[in-house]
């Protein structure tokens, strides 16, 4: 079964090239360029994963956040990835909701053993609670 991986990302050069990047890993890649839209697609078809950029218009990554708590969509695993420093002060509200901080860039290498990990934890921590 292939796993969905969300990425919300406003500069189309990095969609892209993590589009490809999950594709060629056996991801399913939904990629999208602004916040709202992804609140749309998640209402739709909830993802296994969200690959979240914190740097973004019209909304940031911490809004999306936000709104997917307010809107009762929170509980899909949210791994940031960004390019910007990320504070323990700016984090600390966010706590509960990040699996994961990366750093952009990120190689093919790095991501393929950052998420055949959480894959694997996840499905360790499923079978742990049947």
């Amino acid at each position: 079964m292939s796993r969905t991986v969300l990425v919300i990302d406003d500069d189309e050069e990095n969609l892209q090239v993590i589009g490809l990047i999950l594709r060629k890993l056996g991801y399913t890649a939904i990629m999208i360029n602004n916040g709202w839209d992804a609140l749309d697609v998640i209402r739709e078809e909830r993802p296994d994963l969200i690959l979240l950029d914190l740097m973004m218009r019209p909304i940031d990554g911490w809004q999306f956040l936000d709104e997917l708590k307010k809107d009762g969509l929170d509980g899909i695993p949210v791994i940031i990835f960004t390019a910007k420093y990320v504070s323990e002060e700016e984090i600390a509200k966010y706590r509960g909701d990040i699996s994961l901080i990366l750093q952009k860039p990120i190689t093919l290498q790095e991501l393929r053993g950052v998420l055949s990990e959480f894959f694997s934890e996840e499905q360790v921590l499923k079978s742990e609670f049947r």
